[in-house]
């Protein structure tokens, strides 16, 4: 089971927790409370009210400081910033050197800049306890991480210890003023949460996922939320009539299946050894992305289930029974060998 999906709520979106999403008893919540541009009249007792909020649903709190948000808490450490707020970790945005760093480390649990930190810092705070990485999110387009700066940042963080956190954008309303997504990764910025959050985990290592923006909406909470809980990547389709049976059923792809295509090891099932006979029908090109079943001219091999991950000729041996929802189709890349998936019922939006 990996960490719980963490959520994000932002004090310039909200005048307290009313209206931000759906917050139970310990999620972990990211604030960010180093925007100097925000700190006008008032907005010491705005951000006790917005956090006292949050920790009476007993949320996590994390929140990123500067020193400049000591100063406008008018406080004199980071002990007394974390009581007055009720937090549980501190992310230092800038402003801070590495003894103070190890001092905070003592008394509160403390993340690190994951997109910025140098090794050199790395290896001097490699020792402390209580520590761990926080990526950027990045809200102007163009300028969020490139895929192998992300992949070689993680890997040396984790090298010397670190847990390592990072972004994904969110559905529905965006955090302003650009409203054009919160992730970490730029290549993640218009993708589906769902991809994201498994391409994060699976392929770049990413220990805990937040969502960078204040909404996410439910039924992409939840397949992310099944993931995160059981491992289990859901394949938003459709699926021709008379192979309905098949939504949200549990398949592994086979361990010995090729980069091509995906080969649901439960489909024997539905082969002839079944008495279940596959008349042959909508025989037409495999395209990234189709769902298949072997029909009866396979002879052993008929009812066996695909998906196909590059594209195929057609085969009269073979029905096209589906077509994966055109921008959940990445996601097919991410399920390894042995991984579990399930096809669930969708209308074709994308």
């Amino acid at each position: 089971m990996r960490e719980e999906l963490g959520r994000s709520v932002y004090l310039s979106e909200s005048e307290g927790i009313s209206d931000a999403p759906d917050l139970s008893s310990g999620v972990p919540v990211f604030v960010s409370l180093h925007r100097q541009e925000e700190m006008r009249d008032g907005w010491k007792e705005k951000v006790i009210r917005f956090c006292e909020s949050m920790a009476k649903k007993n949320c996590s709190i994390l929140a990123d400081i500067s020193r400049h948000t000591l100063e406008a808490m008018r406080v004199d450490s980071i002990r007394e910033l974390c009581a007055l707020l009720h937090l549980n970790a501190v992310r230092f945005d800038f402003g801070f050197t590495i003894s103070e760093i190890r001092a905070a480390s003592k008394e509160t649990k403390v993340v690190l800049n994951a997109s910025c930190i140098r090794e050199e810092e790395m290896r001097e705070l490699s020792g402390c306890t209580g520590l761990s990485a926080m990526h950027n999110f990045y809200p102007r387009p163009e300028t969020g991480l490139d895929e192998e700066y992300l992949k070689e940042q993680t890997e040396l963080l984790h090298a010397y210890g670190f847990q390592v956190i990072a972004f994904i954008a969110g559905t529905g309303r965006k955090r302003g003023p650009i409203h054009e997504g919160l992730p970490t990764l730029e290549a993640h910025r218009y993708e589906p949460p769902l991809y994201a959050c498994a391409d994060l985990i699976l392929k770049y290592g990413i220990d805990q996922v937040y969502v960078g923006d204040p909404e996410l909406e439910l039924s992409e909470q939840k397949r992310i939320e099944r993931f995160l809980k059981e491992g289990v990547l859901e394949v938003p389709c459709i699926l021709n009539k008379g192979y309905e049976s098949l939504y949200d059923q549990v398949f592994t792809n086979r361990l010995d299946s090729p980069k091509g295509l995906i080969r649901a090891a439960e489909s024997r099932a539905y082969s002839v050894s079944s008495n279940r006979m596959v008349k042959p029908e909508g025989m037409r090109p495999r395209w990234r992305g189709t769902i298949t079943m072997d029909n009866e001219n396979y002879l052993r091999y008929a009812g066996e289930i695909m998906i196909m991950r590059t594209d195929h000729p057609q085969d009269a041996r073979v029905n096209v029974i589906g077509t994966v929802r055109k921008n959940y189709i990445p996601i097919l890349d991410l399920i390894e060998r042995g991984a579990q998936f399930v096809l669930t019922k969708e209308t074709m939006r994308g």
